[in-house]
């Protein structure tokens, strides 16, 4: 099962991710925008990327909000 998600990250992270054209696991996410929103502003992280992940598992803590998945995530395809 695939579920679109928003991944939290740094303007140098995301040009790491687009050079290697994956994102190496584990591969945190938000369930909600608002949730994603919220960590950027905690982290200072502007990046907030849309993306759709498979094999999800719950992240402990977060409010239940964070996910995350042990698969690598071809980037840009499963991001916008």
């Amino acid at each position: 099962m695939k579920d679109w998600v928003y991944h939290v990250t740094t303007l140098n992270k995301l040009k790491r991710y687009e050079q290697l054209g994956f994102i190496n696991p584990p591969v945190r996410a938000w369930k909600t925008l608002e949730a994603a929103r919220r960590f950027s502003i905690q982290t200072g992280r502007k990046v907030i990327l849309r993306m759709l992940l498979r094999n999800t598992k719950q992240l402990e803590g977060h409010r239940g909000e964070a996910i995350f998945t042990e698969v690598p995530v071809n980037f840009p395809e499963e991001a916008n």
